[in-house]
């Protein structure tokens, strides 16, 4: 289990921009994600800007609950139960979290009933990342069940001093329109078959 503080800049981006940025940096070998979603009857979860997801990797995987914090960057606490591939695929399977670790905890502590929960979308994300000085360059090709794509950048930091400049660089150098991107499980919301 992990609790980290999640500070990132984030801008969307064309398949052009996309495959721009990937011939500009020498990113390391993609590799394949995809997140089930959770969510709670009546929107429980997003009436308090969480967000909850399962994340298969190729040889493990790991459930995050997302909890907003104050800032003025987008933060968030993340809270991460990491587990056994073949786990993972079980608890997709039955449409719940793992009991007894901490986002259940969590979860208790603040009054929600996990066992409510039921898994609503998903999406599949080839991912590069490039850690650098200013933070970790992540380029996402993101593919919902509906077969849309969507591109993103992000940039996510421990220093703003460092990572503002830099993104800001990256912003001007490709022309990027500068917008807050809706997040992953929003975007899923949409793409949905």
């Amino acid at each position: 289990m992990t609790q980290t503080i999640e500070r990132e800049f984030k801008v969307s981006l064309t398949e052009q921009q996309f495959n721009q940025l990937r011939a500009a940096y020498s990113w390391p070998t993609p590799f394949t994600q995809t997140n089930y979603y959770y969510e709670l009857p009546q929107n429980g979860l997003y009436q308090q800007h969480m967000g909850l997801r399962t994340r298969l990797y190729q040889e493990q995987a790991e459930q995050t609950l997302k909890v907003p914090q104050t800032g003025a960057t987008r933060t968030l606490l993340e809270i991460t139960d990491t587990m056994p591939l073949a786990t993972a695929q079980q608890l997709i399977a039955q449409q719940t979290i793992q009991p007894n670790q901490q986002i259940a905890k969590y979860l208790e502590a603040i009054g929600i009933d996990w066992s409510a929960l039921f898994i609503w979308g998903q999406a599949t994300t080839n991912r590069q990342v490039l850690t650098l000085p200013s933070g970790r360059l992540t380029l996402d090709q993101t593919t919902y069940p509906d077969q849309t794509a969507d591109y993103e950048l992000e940039l996510e930091f421990d220093d703003a001093t460092l990572a503002q400049p830099f993104f800001q660089g990256i912003v001007s150098r490709f022309k990027l329109t500068q917008t807050t991107p809706l997040n992953k499980i929003q975007r899923a919301k949409n793409h949905q078959s």
